[in-house]
């Protein structure tokens, strides 16, 4: 290529330099730009961050084996010839890398390399590094090429950086915005969580990011959303003062690692991850939880993260303790206070719900009425305290026994009931024999001394054979849970006797007819009494 033909493709280079506003796609352009003007095989370009003071590798090209390595590469200003071209804006050009001690090995079996700063009004946008297996590869010719080239290039990188900063403070001013909008929804906590890690994963380089809650009793952290990190992250329960979440909240304070390979009792939350940021989530004074950000690349964050960060934490920890709050109250209005169960308002809006997807779905249900058996007995000898940790221990037993997808309520009194989802009639004799051994082989003291003899009655019912609605299913576990109190003994699955039909029938009509007083020896209510009543 001669001279004029040299010039004319420099013209051309610089003239296609800043068609992006684009960083990335900037950087693409100017890699592409200068390769077509000195065609070297390796090369890294590097950028320049004042807040660190660091030259962060932005684009490779070349490098073999060792791309990856390069691509993660950060040189502190001074250090290396990068390093040094950076600090004293000036190319350096070395024919034979062995013989110059500021050289720092970047391609295997390297022997030249050429590295020229993109200087601006004395202001370094970044560098090019080349380099070549060959002895005196790059000419003086190269480096006045890279120089023009740079001054071009860093001019348009300088302006790309300032209007990505603008759009950043602008996007960090709108998640404020739509964080502190949720404060005024009606979500539910998790919908709450949600919603932040959308807005923030935005804002965080990679956008892996995490929201963990502080459980005071256990003085533990738990993952309750996030994005991007591994499989069962949220079965973690993380202490306080251990990694670097725990001494986020055990400080309260911003904890910045960009290289968690010096972290001693590092927690995994991101498979791979080098850096991470973790920022307290605070409301008067007290650390709540814990925002967390982590990086597949070493050094990502620095202090311009931190402050914008901060403020976006501030601002949900108000959000997720409000949803907090409604979340107890709600928990509180379907709670049964002395045995943590649903209650019964609950309970019946979860049955009516579940009978309707079951006649959409053609699923089978199994309901289970379950009565305390003599638990007047109980309170008269023994005393209310007594009567109330006895039927705590069935509502134990109930937890225990069933799963997390089966639907637990106290109705009242000494009444429970259980809602089996998607079981059948040997899921449901199965259950029902689990919780009667299991009530059966407790071993409680009253609040006397004395021995607590615990029993229960129960009663089955099974969608769809009882009946078409849920005070139909309601109905039938009513009439085997009084047979069963009666018999004393479960039954089987209803078949139901003449008697306790006809009694049904006359009290349905207004005429009850006489019950037998055993049914009764242990309660003064009559055990059908606003079951199934709707």
């Amino acid at each position: 290529m001669n001279e004029l033909e040299t010039l004319t493709e420099l013209y051309h280079a610089t003239c296609r330099i800043g068609l992006s506003d684009q960083l990335d796609d900037l950087l693409s352009i100017v890699m592409g730009q200068a390769r077509s003007l000195i065609p070297f095989e390796h090369c890294a370009l590097m950028l320049y961050e004042p807040e660190s003071g660091r030259l962060r590798v932005r684009r490779v090209q070349g490098y073999d084996e060792r791309r990856d390595e390069v691509r993660e590469t950060m040189m502190p200003r001074g250090h290396g010839l990068s390093g040094w071209a950076a600090e004293h804006r000036q190319a350096v050009r070395v024919g034979d890398v062995s013989n110059d001690p500021r050289y720092v090995a970047g391609l295997p079996g390297a022997r030249s390399s050429l590295v020229v700063p993109m200087i601006v009004s004395n202001q370094v946008a970044g560098v090019f590094n080349l380099e070549s297996s060959q002895p005196d590869a790059f000419t003086e010719t190269h480096e006045k090429l890279l120089t023009v080239l740079g001054s071009q290039a860093g001019l348009a990188i300088l302006g790309a950086r300032a209007r990505e900063r603008l759009q950043h403070r602008i996007d960090q001013l709108n998640a404020l915005y739509r964080i502190s909008q949720l404060a005024s929804g009606q979500d539910d906590l998790d919908t709450t969580l949600t919603a932040i890690l959308g807005v923030t994963e935005e804002l965080v380089p990679d956008g892996h990011v995490a929201v963990l809650l502080l459980d005071e009793a256990t003085r533990s952290l738990t993952v309750r959303a996030s994005r991007g990190y591994s499989e069962g992250v949220q079965l973690l329960r993380i202490p306080v003062g251990r990694g670097v979440t725990g001494r986020c909240a055990e400080t309260g304070e911003v904890q910045l690692v960009n290289d968690l390979s010096t972290v001693s009792d590092y927690i995994e939350g991101v498979p791979g991850a080098r850096s991470e940021i973790a920022l307290p989530l605070k409301v008067d004074g007290r650390v709540i939880g814990v925002l967390n950000a982590e990086s597949l690349t070493t050094g990502m964050y620095d202090d311009e993260d931190v402050q914008p960060l901060t403020v976006v934490a501030q601002q949900a920890a108000v959000v997720i303790r409000a949803a907090q709050l409604a979340e107890e109250m709600r928990c509180l209005a379907i709670t049964d206070p002395l045995t943590s169960l649903n209650n019964r308002r609950y309970f019946v809006e979860k049955l009516e719900a579940h009978v309707r997807r079951a006649q959409r779905y053609d699923e089978k249900l199994v309901l289970l009425l379950l009565d305390c058996d003599r638990l007047k007995k109980i309170n008269d000898v023994h005393g209310h305290l007594s009567g109330d940790r006895a039927l705590q221990a069935i509502a134990d037993v109930m937890k225990i026994t069933l799963r997390d997808t089966d639907i637990l309520a106290r109705l009242g009194g000494d009444e429970f009931a259980a809602l089996l989802v998607e079981a059948d009639e040997d899921r449901g004799r199965e259950v029902m024999d689990r919780l009667d051994a299991t009530v059966r082989g407790l071993h409680l003291m009253s609040e006397d001394g004395g021995d607590l003899d615990l029993s229960i009655s129960i009663g089955l019912s099974m969608f769809p054979q009882a009946g078409a609605d849920a005070k139909a299913l309601l109905r039938e576990a009513d009439i085997t849970l009084y047979r069963s109190k009666r018999r004393g003994k479960r039954p089987a699955v209803p078949q139901a006797a003449a008697e306790v039909i006809e009694f049904e029938r006359n009290r349905s009509s207004g005429r009850p007819g006489p019950i037998p007083k055993e049914v009764f020896e242990d309660d003064d209510q009559d055990p059908f009494e606003g079951i199934g009543n709707g």
